[in-house]
């Protein structure tokens, strides 16, 4: 997948499972000596026990790209910024 970053409530094919992004996480934070661009749950279950965690590269399909506006637009240069 290219670099775009995608909103919340997008809803992503990651091996071979439907899941939501829930949060952004920090391009700095280790989790498992690994990085990773989102967290999520399981599409259409939503929020429970169990958090996914997502490296973009990862994302096989995009089936749902959640709501944008200006907000966004700004939160995502920022996020672009803190990737580069």
């Amino acid at each position: 997948m290219k670099s775009k970053i995608l909103p919340i409530g997008s809803v992503i094919t990651v091996k071979g499972q439907d899941v939501m992004i829930c949060a952004y996480l920090n391009p700095k934070l280790e989790i498992n000596n690994d990085y990773f661009n989102y967290a999520c749950c399981l599409y259409p279950n939503g929020m429970s026990n169990e958090t996914i965690v997502v490296k973009k590269e990862d994302i096989e399909r995009i089936r749902f790209i959640g709501f944008q506006d200006a907000r966004f637009e700004k939160m995502k240069e920022l996020l672009e910024k803190e990737n580069e």
